[in-house]
């Protein structure tokens, strides 16, 4: 990457956790030498009662997306959990690589919903059942937050640096989630999809399951693989392994 434009890694980050929470991760990425970003999704860690919803999410996944784009970068999205939902609205056709290298060529879902066009989270949980460990709490105001998050989504670190992890998670708005998807990106571009293995957050079963249906409904075999014997928070337990993930995107689109 040293005598282009660095591709980009654009990180849409989950529903309790801000972009501190990939701070470390990030500057990994940087040192790499690809060029960063994550910006805040609006619903996490709203002002309470919160007022942003899906879509105010999706536009700042897109400012993002944008403003690489007319740096001249080539975009890897990295989605993780609540970002799949997100990137897949956000990641519309005008923003895809075109011939000139610049724009979304590669697409990573983290142990990510991956949800049908047509169809919300809700009905997934309808279908496949709550493959879920995440002690949800429900706020009078609509936010709901992870009441055991050490062990729900720290389950493979050190529980001191798990209770000190979990001190910084944040609320959500419910109504976020609540919406049908109508983005389907990885029916048209490279996607991998990171199987966690030990998640108790979407568990094993569950991504397995998202993951045939893409497969099922695409036609294709577009949505490629890849298992990591971590929690939900691979970027933080095994942030090494998933910068290799990032490296093969990357030598994928060139």
């Amino acid at each position: 990457m040293a005598n282009q434009t660095p591709i980009a890694v654009l990180i849409v980050h989950g529903a309790y956790f801000l972009p501190s929470a990939w701070e470390d991760f990030c500057h990994g990425l940087t040192q790499a030498g690809f060029i960063v970003r994550c910006p805040r999704l609006p619903t996490c860690g709203d002002t309470r009662p919160p007022t942003a919803l899906l879509e105010q999410d999706v536009m700042a996944v897109r400012a993002a997306a944008q403003e690489l784009i007319n740096s001249g970068h080539k975009l890897i999205v990295l989605a993780h959990s609540y970002g799949g939902i997100v990137a897949s609205e956000a990641i519309t056709q005008d923003f895809y690589a075109s011939h000139s290298g610049k724009g979304v060529a590669y697409l990573i879902y983290l142990t990510a919903w991956l949800v049908q066009p047509g169809s919300s989270l809700s009905d997934v949980i309808t279908k496949y059942g709550f493959q879920c460990k995440v002690d949800i709490g429900i706020n009078e105001d609509g936010t709901v937050a992870a009441k055991n998050a050490p062990e729900s989504f720290y389950n493979d670190i050190d529980i001191g640096k798990a209770k000190e992890l979990a001190s910084s998670n944040v609320t959500h708005n419910w109504l976020a989630t609540s919406s049908s998807i109508n983005g389907a990106p990885w029916k048209d571009l490279p996607t991998t999809y990171v199987y966690c293995a030990q998640d108790l957050a979407i568990m094993l079963p569950l991504q397995e399951s998202m993951v045939q249906d893409a497969l099922s409904a695409s036609g294709t075999s577009r949505v490629a693989t890849e298992t990591i014997e971590a929690g939900h928070c691979p970027f933080l337990s095994k942030p090494e392994e998933m910068i290799q993930v990032v490296h093969r995107a990357a030598a994928v689109i060139g």
